[in-house]
């Protein structure tokens, strides 16, 4: 098991950074790693291919600052374009909202960490034979806790990932469904927080979701 994998067992979370200023990138970045967060997500805008370069630039950025001490990757990854865009931007990991075939193959085959989204049983399936690392479960919100248990029974070789409604009051809760991992967004990168560029808050709700690992 390489480095990226043995570590997001260990630290679990990963956060989707969507919507913020290529500016405010590195200061929310460093917000999130004194506050115990190693993985970041930077997601593509679909409506705006116009935006892809700057995305790539925010992950750049948060990389030449941050270096090996956060975990950057890219989200939102639906075509091969956008996974050469993230590649040559630095992203180690590849997480998309749907399963990508060929993405899936291009992001393995670049010794890159692969995360496609699933919501039934055979494409998690299918996604885990093709080579995905992990899997994230999407949507987040029509997968109940029970029914994630249920699927854990049969499937429980596959390293489910759960995305939205996490916060630091049922991490604890969702990571006992048998997941090896979260996403999480809003919970910690509070939308007031982030106007106000109030990091210190931002710290404070990172601390509060890895405290609960501890």
């Amino acid at each position: 098991m390489n480095q990226f994998m043995t570590e997001f067992f260990e630290r679990k979370v990963i956060v989707v950074c969507r919507g913020i200023p290529a500016e405010e990138m590195v200061n929310v970045a460093s917000a999130l790693y004194d506050g115990g967060i190693r993985f970041m997500e930077v997601p593509f805008n679909q409506a705006d291919p116009d935006s892809f370069s700057e995305t790539a630039a925010k992950i750049k950025v948060v990389k030449e600052a941050l270096g090996d001490k956060m975990h950057v990757g890219a989200g939102t990854v639906i075509t091969l374009e956008q996974f050469e865009i993230a590649k040559e931007a630095g992203a180690e990991i590849i997480v998309s909202p749907t399963m990508e075939e060929d993405v899936i193959e291009a992001t393995k085959a670049a010794g890159l960490i692969s995360m496609p989204g699933c919501t039934t049983p055979s494409e998690m399936s299918k996604a885990y034979k093709l080579g995905a690392d992990l899997i994230k479960l999407f949507p987040a919100s029509t997968v109940n806790l029970k029914v994630i248990k249920e699927i854990r029974v049969p499937l429980n070789h596959l390293p489910l990932v759960c995305f939205g409604g996490v916060s630091s009051e049922n991490i604890r809760e969702v990571l006992a469904t048998g997941v090896v991992g979260v996403g999480m967004a809003s919970s910690i990168l509070d939308k007031q927080a982030l106007t106000d560029r109030n990091y210190e808050k931002i710290t404070a709700l990172a601390k509060a979701v890895t405290d609960q690992l501890a």
